[in-house]
């Protein structure tokens, strides 16, 4: 019975290591686990537990990344509750903050400091949805602008936290 419950425990470990969650990958960024995004609002530490985060890299020169950015911020606005941030894989805060400000989002944005993004995928395609700990189902990263409804999808997995 004993050698049942350790080799249980066993792979239970086995699986949490293979899964990392959001917060595991900052374990090697300097600064650790964003407190604040580029407009100064705090993120609280909660926001990391408890489930996968939704992530969109994005770039402040795509057109792409303007409309799924504007498409997530107006479907979270009407179901809020999911777990969101962008990431700006641009190296100028000023210039993220500006244009985070005259769009509005209303989700947190931080700069990619930590190489977040190679950490989850090799591809440097903008935008690239992807999740930040273990996914529901599916892939862990989604390249490309995506359509309302899977959008709304994947941000009703984001709220089963």
């Amino acid at each position: 019975m004993k050698v049942l419950a350790w080799i249980a425990a066993a792979l239970l470990v086995g699986t949490a290591q293979a899964t990392p969650g959001a917060q595991a990958l900052f374990a090697d960024c300097p600064a650790g686990l964003p407190a604040r995004d580029v407009r100064d609002r705090p993120i609280s530490p909660s926001f990391w537990q408890g489930g996968p985060v939704l992530a969109v890299f994005w770039s402040t020169d795509c057109a792409f990344c303007q409309r799924h950015n504007e498409r997530l911020d107006r479907l979270l606005r009407a179901e809020p509750g999911a777990a969101v941030i962008a990431i700006a894989v641009d190296d100028q805060a000023d210039a993220v903050r500006r244009i985070v400000e005259r769009r509005g989002y209303g989700f947190p944005v931080i700069l990619d400091f930590c190489g977040l993004r190679a950490q989850l995928t090799p591809r440097k395609v903008v935008p690239m949805t992807c999740w930040l700990g273990e996914p529901p189902k599916g892939p862990r990263c989604i390249p490309g602008e995506m359509a309302d409804d899977d959008l709304r999808e994947l941000l009703k997995r984001s709220r089963a936290r």
